[in-house]
């Protein structure tokens, strides 16, 4: 099942983050407190007690320092970031994904966002999720490397205009 994020799932997901690097960026007990007072919208994928997966969706107007947020921040006025979605193998393929990416572009919606906002890496690679993103409807906005020429990350948009 999905469920809202609640306080003693805290160590489960710096533990699925934890496992997922580098397709998400790394997190320290710190930046997932800081995540979480800034997050509009955290959900979690549960299966038979065990938590299995996790999304952090952010909006705009936060303190967190990530250049990918940064970058969506000066772009659009209102907008719902994912800054992580992590899926352990037991939840794959099980459609969670995408009902975690419906989840939080209806929260985005209804709290008038004008775009759901991404990125993915392409150094290295990530052709899953790239490809879940292009079905998913998200565009390619441009190519970065914000922590230097050994990373790329593609920003990815999805208008939630009409």
């Amino acid at each position: 099942m999905i469920r809202d994020y609640k306080p003693s799932d805290f160590d489960s997901v710096i533990a699925i983050n934890a496992a997922h690097v580098p397709e998400v960026g790394s997190m320290d007990g710190a930046k997932l407190k800081l995540l979480l007072s800034e997050a509009g919208l955290v959900q979690v994928v549960e299966l038979e007690g065990s938590l299995e997966g996790v999304m952090i969706i952010l909006e705009e107007g936060g303190r967190y320092l990530s250049p990918n947020y940064i970058y969506f921040c000066d772009r659009f006025e209102r907008f719902a970031y994912v800054d992580r979605i992590a899926l352990a193998p037991a939840a794959r393929g099980g459609g969670w994904a995408q009902q975690l990416y419906a989840n939080a572009e209806q929260w985005g919606r209804q709290n008038g966002k004008s775009h759901f906002a991404c990125e993915v890496n392409t150094i290295p690679n990530n052709p899953r999720s790239l490809k879940f993103h292009e079905t998913y409807g998200f565009s390619e906005i441009e190519r970065r490397r914000p922590y230097g020429p050994d990373e790329e990350v593609v920003m990815l948009e999805k208008s939630l205009l009409g």
